[in-house]
């Protein structure tokens, strides 16, 4: 699916963010990222700009002899090869992650935490409750 790839190193990103915190930098490639999601022709810039930013927040990872996989891009099959409404709910969250980002240049905790979600075993619940909360922090 269009965006696959900018999500998967998305979720990595913020692997790198948990551990060693985020920067403006971070803040503004990931809210470019969910601006141009939808936009084939720019995945692979993205992905670039994304792996940038990891680098600069973790640079010991990308030349790690022992990878934990914390900051390692997301296998995506594993995103789809979830509950078909487990995916349903983190494909709405990543849509209503892509709408806030229009609406504003802030990111808040939960934006992250939505990225977070997006690799993670939750449930739906999980993931329409944490959809609610960013609605409520960008109202």
């Amino acid at each position: 699916m269009t965006g696959d790839k900018v999500i998967s190193a998305l979720i990595g990103l913020v692997g790198a963010v948990s551990n060693n915190g985020r920067t403006e930098q971070t803040d503004e490639v990931i809210r470019e990222a969910f601006l141009h999601l939808r936009e084939p022709d720019r995945d692979e810039d993205m992905v670039r700009q994304i792996h940038a930013a990891k680098n600069v927040i973790a640079p010991d990872c990308a030349v790690c002899k022992n990878p934990c996989g914390n900051t390692s891009d997301y296998d995506m099959t594993q995103f789809y090869g979830a509950d078909e409404k487990v995916v349903g709910a983190k494909q709405k969250l990543i849509e209503t992650i892509c709408g806030v980002m229009k609406e504003s240049g802030e990111m808040t905790d939960s934006v992250y935490r939505g990225i977070a979600y997006l690799g993670y075993p939750v449930q739906p619940e999980e993931c329409e409750e944490l959809q609610q909360e960013i609605q409520e922090v960008y109202k």
